[in-house]
C-alpha cells in the first residue's frame, strides 16, 4: 500500500513538471516583459564613461552574448559606447550627488549605498518607512 502512495506521488509529481516545462517554456526569456520606455544606467570598468541605455536592449546584448560565450560561467561585459572595449555592466545613479556606481561598491551594507556620498534610497526608504 506505502509503495502505491508513494509511486502516485512520483507520477503527480512528473505530470506537473511536464506541464510546467511545455506550457511555461516560451523562446521569450521573460524579455517581452520589459518595456521598451525603461532605462537603465550602465557603467564602464575600463575608461569610466557612465550613460543610460534601454533596459531591454541591455539584456537583449547579454543574452547575445551569452549564446556565443565559450564557458557558461564566464562574466559577460558589453562593449562600451566610447571606447569599444568590453567592459559594461549595469550601474546605479545616486539620486542625492549623482555619482554612478558599480551596484555593491561599498562592502557589508545595501548594494545601492553610494560610495561617494554614502546615501542609501533603500536605507531611506526603510528609515521613512519606520518614521525615523
Amino acid at each position: 500500500m506505502k509503495n502505491l502512495i508513494y509511486g502516485g506521488i512520483i507520477v503527480v509529481c512528473l505530470l506537473v513538471a511536464g506541464v510546467v516545462i511545455f506550457r511555461g517554456g516560451s523562446d521569450d526569456s521573460g524579455l517581452g516583459s520589459i518595456s521598451d520606455d525603461e532605462q537603465v544606467w550602465v557603467l564602464c570598468l575600463d575608461c569610466g564613461t557612465s550613460y543610460e541605455m534601454g533596459k531591454k536592449a541591455y539584456y537583449e546584448q547579454l543574452e547575445a552574448k551569452a549564446k556565443t560565450a565559450t564557458s557558461p560561467l564566464a562574466v559577460r561585459y558589453l562593449e562600451c559606447e566610447t571606447c569599444g572595449k568590453d567592459a559594461v555592466i549595469i550601474a546605479v545613479k545616486c539620486e542625492k550627488c549623482g555619482h554612478v556606481f558599480r551596484k555593491g561598491s561599498v562592502p557589508n551594507t545595501n548594494p545601492d549605498r553610494c560610495p561617494k556620498c554614502k546615501f542609501s534610497k533603500t536605507e531611506a526608504i526603510r528609515k521613512e518607512r519606520l518614521g525615523q
